[in-house]
């Protein structure tokens, strides 16, 4: 029977009585207290010791993140050290009748594995053996990692590779389905822009909105747009003064690319609002420090909406 993670000083003591899983149990508490030297050295003995491979997973989180030094690890190519125990992880038996925890690691390792596929980290880049990654792990949404491949599969079938519009959607709305922030907001886009889907304002609304009461920017900052182009300027005053000035990025699955362009926006149009005014007192002095950080976050957006602006357009 699985016990609940105990406090350090008794892990210790199990560790030393033999206790298979207290290497793992202390590495983790390093690891989430970024420790990290600490925490490899507990992985490195839960994995090296008693085979455990939920320590060999997260000593290959570790070196796919240059997490440790290289004098810490003794691996001269952690990425591709990484990406070795990802495949090895992969290999665990996750018919229905195998333990819950080894499932979702192997789906885990699937995701990661597929990520660096993408990436062309530690392996050579290839969207064929992404995608069939990314589809292994999304087998099942009963954990984190198949969340996060349905996600990434929305985004591959979206890309200029494949370039699957209705794909897309629909891995998203899976992804969706299973709590994923960041593929609600990029539904919200898809209705918002008829993108894989036929355009549905209310929809895009909805997703929008949801998103970004969650705590995505991307949503938000879309959320702003939306209402710019329903001359709602007041919506737009009131949530991009408050978005301009954050500085909370998500931590979780949100990619920094969006983050970025998510500022941009928000800049651009709250600073359109109060060049001209609407919705809020104008002060062009603002407006023009908003429209110079617009361009600093994400300048082709920033130079893409100066055009719609000359044309008419915004």
């Amino acid at each position: 029977m699985e016990r609940s993670r105990p406090k350090k000083f008794t892990i210790v003591k199990w560790l030393d009585e033999g206790d298979e899983q207290c290497a793992f149990y202390l590495g983790q508490i390093y690891f989430e207290k970024e420790k990290y030297n600490e925490a490899w050295n507990y992985f490195r003995m839960g994995y090296e010791k008693f085979n455990d491979q939920k320590s060999k997973f997260q000593l290959g989180i570790m070196l796919y993140d240059n997490l440790v030094s290289k004098d810490v690890t003794k691996v001269s190519n952690p990425q591709a050290k990484a990406c070795e125990f990802f495949k090895e992880i992969m290999t665990l038996d996750v018919q229905i009748a195998s333990p819950v925890d080894q499932r979702n690691l192997v789906f885990s390792a699937a995701f990661n594995l597929g990520r660096a596929y993408y990436q062309g980290y530690g392996v050579c880049s290839s969207t064929e053996d992404a995608l069939r990654c990314f589809l292994f792990a999304a087998n099942n949404g009963d954990s984190k990692a198949c969340i996060s491949a349905q996600t990434a599969l929305g985004y591959l079938y979206s890309g200029p590779e494949i370039c699957d519009l209705q794909k897309a959607f629909q891995w998203h709305s899976d992804a969706c389905g299973n709590g994923s922030v960041e593929s609600q907001a990029v539904l919200g886009v898809m209705y918002l822009y008829g993108i894989g889907v036929k355009e549905d304002w209310d929809n895009a609304l909805f997703c929008l909105s949801e998103a970004s009461a969650r705590g995505s920017l991307y949503a938000k900052a879309n959320l702003i747009y939306f209402y710019y182009r329903r001359k709602m300027f007041t919506n737009v005053c009131y949530l991009a003064s408050r978005m301009v000035t954050c500085d909370n990025f998500m931590t979780s699955e949100c990619i920094q690319t969006f983050q970025c362009r998510a500022m941009s926006m928000a800049c651009f149009l709250y600073a359109l609002c109060l060049k001209s005014g609407k919705g809020v007192q104008k002060d062009e002095l603002l407006a023009n420090q908003l429209f110079s950080k617009s361009v600093e976050w994400d300048s082709s957006l920033a130079a893409r909406y100066v055009n719609l602006v000359i044309a008419g357009e915004l």
